[in-house]
């Protein structure tokens, strides 16, 4: 098993990168095993990560206080984090299908979790061989293996999150120094009360609403729809649809404006059901935006 999972992680750092495919659903169909299936992944993922952590964690203890009952408790948790891992990668499989998700960041989500996953198998295969026979080398090598595989686990995590949540998830709510820091280019200043300030001030804010509520969906890592809020062509073109998402100076006719003020329970609202609705403030600075003109 172990082998086969690593000549799988081999395969995936080879294999040129591509986008995902959206499924084709008949006309009336009403239920999908990939859809209903793929949100596990979700939930399974969890399992790896926690398992061999727990896993490192004994063997830090195992090195201090060597124990052959310990160890054979390592290896029960290694073989449930190969099980686990073999899930988390059969539900990502269905979970990357029909997703719009940024091809290049999902690559890297895929290959670094098929390697987690295969590094794993390799240590849970060298630890049953150690159990019958433990040997410094062979124990040096199983540690090695368990150090990598945790890395390949954080990295692909990394990569996980950016493509759920935006490459802003962790340091939306940091401090100024630390967004100044990390900021791709600085801000140019207008002169107080001028049109080109009053205009900044509100591409600003409104660019505050979409990083907050909704660039993790439609971004650089994932575009939903085929819609993207962080490209001004595509923000005014509207993505998928081709319906005006934008049109400069009449909010009456932005269809951004129309998704964000339906019902919470109509299928096309904005933001989707499980999320909160934008509050006046947000949705005030929309409108302020495109009677501005959509400045970007």
């Amino acid at each position: 098993m172990w082998w086969v999972l690593a000549l799988a992680s081999i395969a995936a750092v080879a294999a040129p990168a591509g986008p995902a495919v959206a499924p084709v659903v008949a006309a009336g169909q009403s239920f999908s095993w990939t859809r209903f299936l793929a949100p596990f992944h979700m939930v399974v993922l969890h399992f790896p990560i926690g398992v061999v952590s727990m896993a490192a964690l004994l063997e830090v203890w195992n090195w201090r206080k060597p124990s052959a009952e310990l160890r054979r408790v390592v290896q029960f948790a290694l073989t449930v984090a190969v099980l686990a891992s073999m899930a988390t990668m059969a539900f990502g499989f269905l979970r990357a299908e029909g997703g719009d998700y940024d091809p290049i960041t999902l690559a890297r989500h895929r290959g670094w979790g098929i390697a987690a996953g295969a590094v794993t198998a390799i240590a849970w295969g060298l630890h049953r061989l150690l159990l019958g026979e433990p040997r410094r080398g062979g124990i040096v090598a199983f540690r090695l293996l368990l150090f990598v595989a945790l890395m390949c686990l954080v990295i692909a995590g990394h990569h996980g999150g950016s493509l759920t949540h935006g490459t802003t998830f962790l340091t939306e709510n940091a401090p100024n120094a630390i967004k100044n820091l990390l900021a791709e280019s600085p801000e140019t200043t207008a002169v107080p009360g001028s049109p080109a300030a009053s205009a900044s001030r509100e591409a600003t804010e409104a660019k505050a609403v979409f990083a907050h509520r909704c660039i993790a969906c439609h971004g650089p890592e994932k575009q939903k729809g085929k819609f993207r809020v962080d490209d001004r062509e595509m923000l005014l073109h509207g993505g998928k649809s081709g319906i005006a998402a934008v049109v400069p100076g009449d909010p009456g006719k932005s269809n951004l404006i129309r998704l964000c003020t339906l019902p919470k329970d109509n299928d096309d609202a904005m933001p989707p059901e499980g999320k909160e609705p934008l509050d006046a403030q947000e949705l005030m600075a929309l409108v302020k935006w495109i009677q501005a003109g959509a400045p970007f």
